[in-house]
């Protein structure tokens, strides 16, 4: 109970405060120091009433700390309630659609078509994934078209539509960096003998390399998805 909470005077004080108010009750000594301790209790939770309303000495500042504190908060769920609406959900599906048509093209034995630029033994060549390009636009339509139906401004209908190759961009640009840091930790996983026959990064590959990747699996897809979600990009005309 609270007034076990109080200190020593205290509950001293509330105690000797009952016996003058009341005096002797003539009842059973138990019955007595129940109704002493439950008035006790009564008279502590009053006067912490009280003292915690004298402690607030601006009762209308206070009001508007709260309502601060609950408006802002109101203001954060919205706002990332309506972000992930209009950008986030459109976003994960059009690349949940790429990556599952992707997958679904190759189980079925649709080979992308190779474009060699060289005969030596890096054997550098586009990648053209003829029917996987052609079902790009469809699916940017569609995220654009999300976004827009959920209230999305055009920035958003573009984010959501290029979501697949954006992903893609941000794979190729730090898997050079994955790769060196894996070379560069070999030497504390495997022998040295090992470690010998693992040759370095070439970095004269691995430039032209990204830069092939990123032109067949990063500026093409865009340019399907662009196309689909173009019609969806511009500012509906208001109504008359």
């Amino acid at each position: 109970m609270f007034l076990i909470a109080l200190p020593g005077s205290r509950m001293s004080g509330n105690r000797e405060l009952i016996n003058k108010r009341l005096g002797k009750l003539g009842l059973r000594p138990q019955r007595e120091e129940e109704i002493f301790r439950e008035l006790g209790e009564h008279l502590a939770d009053h006067a912490a009433a009280r003292e915690a309303l004298e402690s607030v000495s601006n009762w209308p500042e206070l009001r508007l700390e709260i309502l601060a504190a609950e408006t802002e908060e109101m203001t954060m769920n919205y706002q990332v309630t309506y972000r992930t609406k209009i950008l986030w959900l459109p976003a994960l599906g059009a690349l949940t659609l790429s990556t599952s048509l992707l997958a679904i093209f190759q189980f079925f034995g649709l080979v992308p078509r190779f474009y060699w630029l060289s005969d030596t033994r890096y054997h550098l060549y586009f990648t053209f994934y003829l029917p996987w390009l052609i079902a790009l636009p469809a699916i940017g339509a569609g995220a654009a078209l999300w976004s827009q139906r959920a209230g999305g401004k055009a920035i958003h209908r573009l984010l959501a539509a290029l979501a697949p190759p954006l992903g893609m961009l941000g794979f190729f640009l730090i898997s050079p960096f994955i790769s060196l840091l894996i070379y560069m930790l070999l030497p504390l996983f495997t022998h040295r003998a090992a470690y010998r026959s693992f040759a370095p990064p070439d970095v004269a590959i691995i430039i032209p390399g990204v830069l092939i990747l990123l032109v067949s699996w990063v500026l093409l897809p865009a340019v399907g998805l662009l196309l689909g979600a173009a019609p969806f990009l511009r500012k509906p005309q208001p109504q008359s």
